[in-house]
C-alpha cells in the first residue's frame, strides 16, 4: 500500500486528464473533490490489485452525464458518487473492499479517489478503461465477460435506484443515460461489484500509477524549463501528431453527451497542412488532410504549448493547440474489444491500424 502525498494527487489528476482525451470531466471540479478530503485529513491509499482479497469486492463509483449538464446542489452532504457506493453496499449486504476508476480522467478518477478516502478504502491500481470512454459498455469488464449489474444510482434530488438485472450493459447505458438526460444532471453511479480474483485479469494493470507518471512528466519539464510535451511522449511512449491554431470549434448537447469537433491550421513543421478531431465526451477520431488518421481505441488528446491538457469542448478559436496520441491498452485491440470501441463503433468499414504503425518517435 502507498499513501498519495497532495503533489502525488496533482500529478495524477492532470495525468488522468491527459488520457481523458478531452472528456472524463473537469479537472477543477476533481481537484475541489480531492482538496476537501485533505482538508478533512483523509488519507489516499493506493493498492495493487494483488492486495485485494481473492473474495474481497471492489466496484466502481462514478458520474454519468454530458460536460454540459448543470450542477444540480446536491441533497446529500457526501455526494452522490459516495451515496450510490453506500447503497450498493446495503444492497448486497457486504463491506466492500475498496474502490476502483471507471475511467482515467480528471473528474472521473477524482470521484473514485475521493470515495474511496471519504469512505476509509484503498483504491486499486487499475482501471477498466485505460482512458475516458463514452458509454457505460466500454469497459474491458465486458470485454471479458463481466456484466454490470447489479449498480446503483443515485441523483442530487435524493432518487435512489437498485438495478439488479439488466440484459446487458447495452441496456444499462439506455437506462442511466436517459435518467441522467431527463434531469439535464450528472447522476451518480455505482457498478461491477467484482470480486478481486475476478479483478485481477480484467483491467488495464497499473493505470493510476502510469497516469501519475504523465502528471509527473508535464510537471516536472515545466518546472525545469524543458519541453512538456516531449517529455509527456517519452513517459507515455506516445506520438506527436499535430500543432496547430484552432480555426473551428463547435459542440452540442445530445442525448446526454457533448459532441463536436474541432479543426487545426497547421503551423511550424505542420505548415499547410490541417487536422480535425471529433468527439463524443471524449476525442474519437481524427483527419490529417482530410484522410482519417487516428481512430478509437487509440487516444487522442490535445494541450496547450505549455503543456497543459485541454477537456472538450473548450478548445477555443485562434489559440494554438498540440494534438499528440497514444496506443490503447491491449485488452481494446482484441477482437470483442475493437467491436466495441473500435472503428465499427464510429459506424466506420475499416481496419483499424494500430497508431504506432502510423508514426515513429
Amino acid at each position: 500500500m502507498r499513501v498519495l502525498t497532495e503533489q502525488d494527487l496533482k500529478d495524477l489528476i492532470e495525468g488522468c486528464t491527459v488520457l481523458g482525451t478531452g472528456g472524463g470531466g473537469e479537472p477543477k471540479e476533481g481537484w475541489e473533490l480531492i482538496e476537501r478530503e485533505l482538508k478533512a485529513g483523509r488519507e489516499f491509499k493506493l493498492v495493487s490489485l494483488e492486495e485485494i482479497p481473492d473474495n474481497g469486492i471492489v466496484p466502481m463509483p462514478y458520474f454519468v452525464g454530458s460536460l454540459s449538464d448543470e450542477k444540480v446542489k446536491s441533497v446529500y452532504e457526501e455526494g452522490e458518487a459516495v451515496r450510490s457506493y453506500r447503497l450498493l453496499e446495503e444492497f448486497m449486504r457486504k463491506e466492500f473492499a475498496g474502490v476502483i476508476s471507471t475511467e482515467l480522467g480528471g473528474a472521473n478518477t477524482a470521484v473514485a479517489l475521493a470515495t474511496a478516502a471519504r469512505l476509509g478504502k484503498p483504491i486499486v491500481d487499475g482501471d477498466p478503461a485505460g482512458r475516458s470512454v463514452p458509454e457505460l459498455q466500454h469497459t474491458t469488464y465486458y470485454i471479458v465477460g463481466i456484466n454490470i449489474a447489479p449498480f446503483s444510482v443515485v441523483t442530487p434530488f435524493g432518487d435512489e435506484m437498485i438495478v439488479s438485472k439488466v440484459k446487458d450493459d447495452f441496456q444499462a447505458e439506455k437506462i442511466v443515460r436517459s435518467i441522467a438526460a431527463s434531469l439535464r444532471t450528472n447522476v451518480g453511479v455505482t457498478s461491477h461489484p467484482i470480486r478481486g480474483k475476478e479483478l485481477r485479469n480484467s483491467v488495464v494493470k497499473n493505470a493510476i500509477s502510469y497516469a501519475l507518471s504523465l502528471g509527473r512528466a508535464l510537471r516536472t519539464a515545466r518546472e525545469e524549463g524543458t519541453d512538456p510535451i516531449n517529455a509527456l511522449l517519452e513517459a507515455g511512449n506516445g506520438f506527436l501528431l499535430f500543432k496547430g491554431i484552432a480555426v473551428k470549434s463547435t459542440w452540442e448537447d445530445k442525448n446526454g453527451f457533448t459532441i463536436g469537433e474541432f479543426e487545426l491550421e497547421g503551423i511550424e513543421e505542420f505548415k499547410g497542412e490541417t487536422y480535425r478531431v471529433w468527439f463524443k465526451n471524449e476525442n474519437l477520431i481524427s483527419w490529417r488532410n482530410g484522410e482519417i488518421d487516428v481512430t478509437i481505441p487509440d487516444l487522442i488528446s490535445v494541450l496547450t504549448p505549455e503543456g497543459y491538457p485541454v477537456t472538450n469542448p473548450h478548445v477555443k478559436e485562434g489559440k494554438e493547440y498540440i494534438v499528440v496520441g497514444f496506443p490503447a491498452p491491449e485488452l481494446w485491440r482484441t477482437p470483442k474489444g475493437l467491436e466495441v470501441f473500435g472503428p465499427a463503433y464510429l459506424g466506420l468499414n475499416i481496419p483499424y491500424t494500430p497508431i504506432e504503425r502510423k508514426f515513429s518517435r
